[in-house]
Order: C-alpha cells, then structure tokens, then sequence
C-alpha cells in the first residue's frame, strides 16, 4: 500500500520536474529540482527516485542530496507533501519515521477547501472601490478600465500607499504619499499575504521614468511565487493562466502570476489540471518569446494569439470584444509541442 501511495506522490510531483521519466517499476529519473543539475548540459538528469523496502526515496549524484520522499516534497511542493502526509497516516502507519503526522487541522479535513476570514485589519483602514463615491478617480479608473463590477468588492484604494506599503512589510522603501489602486492575495485561509499597487495618476503614468506603474509587497516572504485568484479558481475545471491580475477578471476560472521567473512551474494546487497559458500578445517581446518558449518546452498548453488580435493583454482587448469572444479566441488558439513551435516562429517578430 505504501508503495503505491509514493509512487502515486511521486507521479503527481513529476509536471514539476524537468527530463522526468520512469526507468524501472522501482525507479525514476530527473533533473534535479534542488541543485538544477548541470547548467552546461541540459540534457544531464541525476535526480532518482528509487525504492527501499516499501518506501521510496530521493537521491542527486550531482550535489549529494538524499531525502525521504517526504522532505523532497516538502522542499519542492508543500501542498503535496501534507497530502502526502495524510494519505500515509490514513494507511494505519503511524509509526513510521519516513514522514510526519499530519495537523490536527489537516486530519480533520478543514484545510481542505480555502477557509476566508474576516478582511484583514490592514485592509479594513482602506476604502472598497466599491463604496466611493461616482466621481472618486479609482472608481473612474476601474470602470475605465471596463472591470466587471462584480470584483469592485476585492479591490480597495489608498491615498497613501507609501504608508500602507510599510505597515505591509516593515522592511520595505516606502515611497510617499501615492494615490494607488490596490490589489490584495490572500493565502488559503484567508490571511493577506501580498498586495499590488496600481498607480493611479495618470500624468505620472505618461512621464513615469521614476515611477513605477506596479509595486508588488509581500508580507510573507516564504511564499516564492504570488498567484493572484488562485483560491477562487477551480482546478478541476479548466484554468486559464495570464500576466496580470487585472487581466484575470475577464475570463473565468483564470489565475495570474506575478513575476514569471519560474512560469513553467504552476503552484501544485493545479498539478492536475487542464491549464492554459495565455501570455500577453506581444509578439516582439523578447521576454514573452523566452517564456513562451520555455513553456512550450515544457509541454505546456499556450495561446498564441491570431494575427487579427493587435492588442498586447486582455484588458486592451475588452474594449473591442466581450469576455465571452476573447475566450473562445484563447479556446480556439492552444497548442502544444511540434505544433506549438512552428505557430511560435509565425508569431514572432523577432
């Protein structure tokens, strides 16, 4: 039972990890996720997984590293690991060393769905965009902007973000007195965890050399990757991935990233899911071209946009089509692997 339980863990880890492959019923291969492997050699995968007994293991022959499946889990996806953790304790095997018991809030099952709490005192101090007044310049912005109403309820206003920003994260330059649209994330059981800050002063945004038009603060620094809309969203249904947490309010069940350093790598909340990359459409772009080619790479679903959509994001694109238009466009426009690469080279511009 065990056996299959690892094995199980380790299949649902391995969208995660580059050059995965099963080489025997009692070993897999990777690059190791740890280390990185061989920056020289992408082609070099010394990561295994390999079975001791009932138990699986993980080993690098590049840097050393030897984990139970547990702590490998718990370095590379922690969502998985405490389900990990759960399904070995369910299996009556309380008294093993090769994993940890599970919360008492796990066992009980109440982590199992987002548990939202109350607004965040930090947020209660701001005004909702959805309370100002009709002629309040944030409300103007967002209706500009054609934001369904329906999210006017999670995104606020401040007329200090300098303040707010330092209250959020002690740590951080606080930059004055700037009027800013804000945009909350919030962690699985509704904590507040991270906020952008949209500029707001539109003659600051047309000379906005020391400006910048985001600013993203985090009040948990343990958290590598933001996701906006990711507890909204379901993963059993189809998920649509975009840039920008604005351009998330268009499309159902949509999820944005904040930073694509690691696009590739979906939060593990989604392992399972049917996900969609619709990056912006700037064919130009050097950065986009690399992310979409990385994706690609990976045997990720991209969009890549028809030449008869000009606008760069989704947010330019409502102004001339409805949200149902541009996501049977994305729905009609996905592609993987061969297919993706020639539709890529037709795409770009540079």
């Amino acid at each position: 039972m065990t056996t299959y339980i690892d094995k199980k863990f380790i299949n649902l880890v391995s969208p995660q990890l580059d050059k995965f492959s099963w080489k025997k019923n009692d070993l897999a291969n990777c690059r190791c996720p740890i280390c990185g492997d061989s920056k020289k050699n992408k082609t070099k995968a010394r990561g295994y997984f390999f079975q001791k007994g009932n138990d699986f293991f993980y080993k690098c022959h590049n840097c050393g590293a030897g984990h139970s499946l547990y702590r490998f889990l718990e370095m590379v996806s922690p969502l998985l690991m405490k389900d990990y953790s759960m399904e070995r304790w369910k299996s009556g095997e309380n008294n093993r060393s090769n994993f940890i018991e599970p919360e008492k809030e796990d066992m009980l099952g109440i982590n199992s769905k987002p548990k939202f709490k109350p607004i965040p005192k930090l947020l209660q101090n701001l005004s909702k965009i959805k309370d100002l007044s009709k002629d309040h310049p944030a409300l103007q912005f967002v209706k500009l902007r054609k934001i369904p109403e329906k999210y006017y309820d999670i995104l606020y206003y401040t007329d200090d973000f300098g303040s707010f920003q330092t209250k959020l994260d002690p740590e951080a330059m606080a930059l004055g007195a700037e009027e800013r649209l804000i945009i909350p994330f919030f962690n699985k059981t509704g904590d507040l965890v991270a906020a952008q800050g949209r500029l707001l002063n539109l003659k600051s945004e047309q000379n906005a050399r020391h400006t910048a038009r985001y600013i993203t603060v985090k009040a948990d620094k343990s958290i590598d990757r933001l996701w906006y809309g990711m507890w909204r969203a379901n993963p059993k249904k189809r998920v649509y991935v975009v840039e920008g947490p604005l351009d998330s309010l268009f499309i159902p069940n949509t999820i944005a990233m904040v930073g694509a350093g690691a696009i590739e790598k979906i939060h593990p909340r989604f392992d399972c899911s049917d996900v969609i990359y619709a990056l912006d459409n700037e064919p130009r772009n050097k950065q986009i071209i690399n992310y979409m080619e990385r994706l690609i790479e990976k045997k990720c679903s991209v969009c890549i946009w028809p030449e008869n959509v000009k606008q760069k994001d989704i947010n330019d694109m409502i102004y001339t089509r409805s949200h149902r238009e541009i996501k049977s466009i994305i729905d009609q426009n996905i592609y993987t692997g061969l297919e993706a690469k020639l539709k890529l080279m037709k795409w770009r511009k540079i």
